[in-house]
């Protein structure tokens, strides 16, 4: 078979390393934290008028550990080869781009800040410059999916820690700005039975279930497989460290899930050993299918569930339909007949 031009473009890219790529996982961490750390200050530190916090310094500082992983040693040194687009290994350039463009958020941030004062509550999620920083982070964080895409390389150890520990950096710094419709720090099932409660609770589920899905997807559309753990590093980045902004009032609906995912990523599992074709079907339908009754039980155990059967069990369905035709998007498409 002829190999085409994409095929010799990406077999001649320079690649990164798996150290490489693990410290630039680990580093996410860091700016996921102080992202976490900044967003509890906002939310417990009502004096908060300045942009010069030492909870941005975390942030920031989380921010300039990434950027270093992310450049070549060479470049820092002066001493690139060859042409520009070679500078960087494959999958780091888009790092590199949300590098720079965090930068011009952070400036533009520190302006806004300085001219209007600091946000609360949903504004500060909202604000152009966060997110701005929100897409530049993301990019930024999402480099050793790209990079262990770029290298094609098959299931292994070393291969994959670093794409689980970016997808737990990515997942929850997408929780942490949409917190507002989290179920699992709001527990809407277990809130008063008033309709507009209970529309809110219905989108919070869909949304957070896409979420969940959409995370656990992207990295089967990048890798061709869905790493051991990753559902359940995913649901438990959703889940759990939004707590930390409400000061985990409703735990047990935050941990319970937990038990659901490891049980969703057992289920994908065997799917994939015995019908790989059927893994984003698999993905979009279990995860909601598992994670959100055993929610409920948590919701049951801290709070009482309050929704009718209908509503509750009504939820579980919808979002594992929602799942599933998102999930169908992802098939693979039938070879035609040959003639």
């Amino acid at each position: 078979m002829a190999t085409t031009v994409t095929d010799r473009t990406i077999a001649t890219r320079p690649v990164s390393t798996h150290r490489r790529e693990l410290l630039v996982a680990l580093a996410t961490l860091w700016l996921t934290g102080g992202l976490y750390l900044d967003g509890w200050a906002h939310s417990h530190v009502p004096e908060l008028e300045t942009f010069f916090t030492p909870w941005h310094g975390v942030l920031y500082s989380g921010y300039t550990v990434l950027t270093l992983t992310l450049v070549p040693p060479a470049l820092w040194r002066g001493r690139p080869m060859g042409p520009v687009r070679d500078w960087f290994p494959a999958g780091y350039g888009l790092g590199v781009l949300g590098a720079v463009l965090f930068a011009v958020g952070g400036a533009v941030d520190m302006t806004w800040h300085t001219l209007l004062g600091i946000e609360v509550n949903i504004e500060a999620l909202l604000s152009p410059p966060h997110l701005l920083l929100l897409t530049a982070g993301s990019l930024m964080i999402a480099t050793p999916i790209r990079a262990a895409a770029a290298k094609r390389s098959g299931p292994g150890l070393a291969g994959d820690v670093p794409v689980l520990i970016c997808m737990i950096s990515a997942t929850a710094v997408a929780a942490f700005f949409l917190n507002y419709l989290s179920p699992f720090t709001d527990a809407p099932a277990g809130s008063s039975g008033f309709r507009d409660a209970q529309v809110l609770g219905l989108a919070q589920y869909l949304t957070y279930s896409v979420l969940m899905v959409g995370a656990t997807l992207f990295v089967w559309s990048r890798l061709g497989r869905v790493p051991v753990g990753l559902i359940t590093l995913v649901v438990t980045a959703a889940a759990v460290p939004n707590g930390v902004l409400r000061d985990f009032e409703h735990l047990s609906a935050q941990l319970y899930p937990l038990i659901g995912a490891v049980l969703a990523d057992v289920a994908v599992q065997w799917v994939a050993a015995r019908r790989g074709r059927l893994v984003p079907p698999a993905v979009g339908v279990l995860i909601p299918l598992l994670v959100w009754p055993t929610h409920l039980i948590g919701v049951q155990v801290s709070l009482g569930v309050t929704w009718t059967e209908e509503l509750w069990s009504g939820v579980v369905v919808l979002t594992a339909l929602a799942g599933a035709v998102l999930g169908g998007l992802f098939l693979p498409r039938a070879a035609p007949d040959a003639e």
